[in-house]
């Protein structure tokens, strides 16, 4: 069934000319219970108004139509309406055509004969739609910001500009054309020894490489202007640029007129006379300047604030402010660590001291955070930094933010889309093997059903008929694969002594890896319990032993070790997952060819390997990975080309004591007579007849019911008494869990059996997992009645130790 994620109703259009076919569309979709509406339409005149109207979430088309095809509709649909996702959907669309109209613009297509897919694919669309129109809104923001932040620094009458360190322009505003006549697009490149002049250059080289090397520098110089080869002054600020690391890739420039200045101060040193004019001027031209360095201050997009070497505020700007929706004196005087910017983020409080303390000793910091503001999450790159007096002793601290938040949605953008690429890839090895699958099932059920009644070919048709249920044993052995990769198979987890469990399983190690290759087994005295599934960790033994065989080929060494280990803090943060504690390990290493870095980066992948073809799955270690990581272990990979492989895996240790082993055969409960009443609980009409009509010919009584709340009325009844619920567990309105927990309710003692081909939030219902037994499906006649008579068995022992105690 398709999860929903869409509120409004999917507006469809159908171009479809099988009033039939239409039919069988609208109810897969009703089927998946998605909210639609639908227009149908067969002609292409029809479709191209309908496309006018511009109303329509997906368009739906088949291939082949009367009068035209479904390229002439696709051609159509990208002309007037290409923003709406479009999807074939034919019967005869061969694999060639549907590549070529996944080239010309359609989003999806889907066979007529696969019809559930379809809901599937119209959410995708949908979705990866509203991604596209997100990340190009994003764009266009960024796009906006860098415009306004140019048109900003083209309204300054000070020349600004941005050089690389070759000292070649990157940007300059439209200021410099006034000043040496060049535009700003022709400046981009030029060395500025050509725009200033080589004397000019030779004379500012030494402080520019002062910039380069990290300092921030103010000169004047003397520049010629364009117009009439005058002679202007200008105060230089030469801004180092640095990346991420605190490496310098470049430096800004600020320069300011100050020519009216120094020819003030020159006639100053003519005349003591005008000495209190000139000093009213030049006090006059500081101040404008001050003032225009307020403005540029208040106008900034960036957050900027002015600290005393303490930490407490001094001045914010317009941009800061309105982030915490306060006014200036609301935050002069308070410390910045405890301000609004910071206060509802623990870790950014103690950050921001910290930075504030290296400042106040000199030293400039720079940070990624995202803060928690009254105007809603935001990420920042925040830098701090000190402002010197003339004894260069830091007396103030500038605070910058430079917000990130865009940037980052359009990384995680990008991110989406790759996930969907190996989501792609994923569903391709699995389609591809299981097509392989059904084919030998498919195949092998026909020729037995061919051969039923021909004289002669019993034989034959049992043969026909157990290749059928060894493809269906393969297939079930490839989900249970796939469940153990997604970590969300049931696992029979039981607290083990894993040396017992290694040394158990020798005899079959051997048997496995043949003569060329020597086994080697090395347990550790005195090593703790783990509590995992058995079968599974022997499964992963296997796996890992055969992967090693595969990687000797002309023989070597396999050494299985295990030992005890304790991590400590540093530990764990080197193994992702792992919390510090005490872990056993068991280690299984070959001396084989050895693994590629490339390899070692996908060997979990599922349906990688790089075996010849027909030799692997690509399943073994992902299932392996997938196991250890639901037992809350980790898995560490070493590998060198030409030495060997190892792999360790660390499983928690366990608090709880390893069970004696059995001796002799299980005691019988005494029940052979099957007089057992059982309630078959399952939505899958199939499935029920198969199950009821299996327990009814082994003997039992058997009550059928299509869901939760129709079992829950049977197990009311106080005609009716069950001794065993055998329940799945997906079934819409009520899952399986929810049931077991209503049931033992009503019955505490009830005996309950659970069985599933993809058994949902099982990490959270361990509860109703306990004292149960999991059938995974697909099972075969014998699996069921094993599973129902253990269940029944254990029921029955546990009542006679209930009485036995009493």
């Amino acid at each position: 069934m398709v999860e929903l994620s869409v509120g409004d109703a999917i507006r469809v259009l159908l171009l479809e000319d099988s009033a039939l076919d239409a039919e069988l569309i609208e109810l897969q979709l009703k089927a998946a219970r998605l909210p639609f509406t639908m227009d149908r339409v067969w002609t292409l005149e029809t479709f191209q108004a309908a496309i006018r109207e511009h109303r329509h979430d997906v368009i739906l088309s088949d291939h082949l139509l009367r009068g035209f095809d479904g390229n002439d509709a696709l051609e159509v649909a990208r002309t007037d309406a290409p923003e709406v996702p479009f999807i074939f959907v034919s019967g005869t669309l061969s694999d060639e055509l549907a590549v070529e109209s996944l080239k010309r613009g359609a989003r999806d297509y889907v066979v007529k004969q696969r019809l559930p897919r379809l809901p599937d694919a119209i959410l995708r669309a949908l979705r990866e739609n509203e991604e596209r129109k997100k990340l190009a809104q994003v764009e266009s923001d960024l796009q906006q910001s860098l415009a306004r932040l140019e048109q900003l620094a083209n309204a300054l009458p000070a020349l600004i500009a941005h050089f690389g360190l070759d000292h070649r322009y990157r940007f300059a505003n439209d200021a410099h054309a006034h000043w040496f006549g060049i535009g700003p697009d022709a400046l981009v490149g030029m060395p500025v020894s050509e725009v200033f002049g080589a004397a000019t250059f030779e004379a500012i080289r030494a402080d520019l490489a002062r910039v380069i090397r990290g300092q921030r520098v103010v000169l004047e110089v003397a520049l010629t202007t364009h117009q009439d080869g005058t002679v202007r002054y200008a105060q230089i600020d030469g801004v180092p640029e640095a990346d991420a690391s605190g490496e310098v890739v470049g430096y800004y420039m600020l320069a300011r007129d100050i020519t009216e200045l120094k020819h003030a101060e020159l006639s100053l040193r003519e005349t003591n006379g005008s000495l209190e004019r000139e000093v009213r001027a030049r006090t006059d031209e500081l101040e404008g300047s001050q003032s225009r360095l307020a403005a540029i201050f208040e106008s900034s997009f960036q957050l900027q604030i002015l600290l005393d070497p303490a930490g407490r505020i001094l001045d914010a700007n317009a941009a800061s402010l309105n982030a915490i929706l306060l006014g200036k004196d609301d935050v002069v005087g308070q410390r910045l660590a405890d301000s609004p910017w910071f206060a509802r983020v623990e870790w950014a409080r103690a950050t921001i001291r910290q930075a504030i303390a290296d400042a106040s000793q000199g030293r400039a910091s720079k940070h990624e955070m995202e803060l928690d503001l009254p105007t809603g999450m935001r990420f920042f790159d925040v830098s701090l930094r000190p402002l010197r007096d003339g004894a260069g002793t830091p007396d103030a601290i500038v605070v910058e933010a430079v917000e990130t938040t865009a940037r980052r949605q359009a990384e995680h953008a990008l991110r989406q889309s790759q996930k969907i690429e190996a989501i792609g890839q994923l569903t391709g090895g699995i389609a591809h093997d299981f097509n392989n699958i059904l084919t030998i099932i498919a195949g092998s059920a026909e020729l037995a059903k061919m051969l039923v009644g021909t004289p002669g070919s019993t034989d034959r048709a049992v043969r026909a008929l157990d290749n059928a249920l060894k493809g269906v044993a393969s297939a079930a052995s490839l989900t249970h694969r796939l469940l153990a990769f997604a970590r969300r198979q049931p696992l029979k987890t039981q607290a083990i002594d894993c040396n017992r469990q290694l040394l158990d399983m020798q005899d079959m190690l051997k048997r496995t890896l043949g003569e060329l290759v020597q086994l080697r087994m090395m347990p550790s005295p005195a090593l703790w319990s783990v509590e995992v599934d058995p079968a599974q960790l022997e499964a992963s033994i296997l796996n890992l032993a055969v992967n090693a065989r595969d990687a000797m080929p002309s023989g070597g060494e396999l050494v299985i070790e295990t030992s005890n280990t304790h991590l400590s803090g540093a530990d764990a943060d080197r193994l992702p997952g792992l919390e510090p504690g005490d872990y056993v390990l068991v280690r299984v290493r070959d001396t084989g060819e050895g693994m590629s870095a490339e390899t070692m980066s996908r060997v979990f992948e599922p349906f990688f390997t790089t075996k010849e073809v027909g030799r692997g799955t690509g399943l073994g270690l992902p299932m392996v990975y997938g196991f250890v990581k639901q037992s809350n272990g980790h898995v560490l990979l070493e590998s060198t080309v030409g030495v060997g492989t190892s792999f360790t895996m660390f499983f928690p240790r366990s608090a709880q004591v390893v069970a004696a082993e059995e001796e002799g055969v299980r005691r019988s409960s005494g029940r052979n007579d099957r007089d057992a009443t059982i309630l078959v609980a399952e939505d899958n009409d199939d499935v029920r007849a198969y199950v009821v009509e299996v327990l009814r010919d082994l003997g039992y009584r058997v009550l059928e019911a299509h869901d939760g709340h129709a079992a829950l009325r049977l197990l009311g009844r106080p005609d009716v008494e069950i001794d065993l619920l055998f329940s799945d567990v997906v079934m819409p309105g009520m899952a399986g869990w929810e049931l077991a927990q209503r049931a033992r309710q009503m019955k505490p003692e009830l005996t309950v059996l659970f069985t599933s081909g993809y058994p949902r939030n099982i990490e959270t219902n361990e509860k109703e997992l306990r004292g149960t037994g999991i059938l995974a499906k697909p099972f075969t006649r014998t699996e069921l009645s094993d599973a129902v008579e253990r269940s029944l068995d254990a029921a029955a022992r546990s009542k006679e130790a209930t009485r036995a105690g009493g």
